[in-house]
């Protein structure tokens, strides 16, 4: 998929809605999480920024915390 620059303007806005409601930013590979998360719904068809925050977000912390538990054992 080529990703143009109105893509990647609309996967900014997103990006800047999930920092601006989550101030974890790159805490812990928040944001890196965030930002894959963003770049897998925008390409399956998810193309508003706001929904596309939230569900970003959303995957990121489950990913995050089972990534957590499972590191620290169960």
């Amino acid at each position: 998929m080529i990703l143009t620059p109105r893509d990647f303007h609309i996967i900014e806005q997103a990006m800047q809605v999930v920092t601006s409601v989550d101030p974890r930013g790159a805490d812990n590979g928040h944001r890196e999480a965030v930002g894959r998360a963003v770049i897998r719904l925008y390409t399956a068809g998810m193309t508003d920024p706001d929904r596309l925050a939230d569900a970003a977000s959303t995957m990121a912390a489950t990913r995050l915390l089972d990534r957590r538990r499972w590191r620290e054992g169960g």
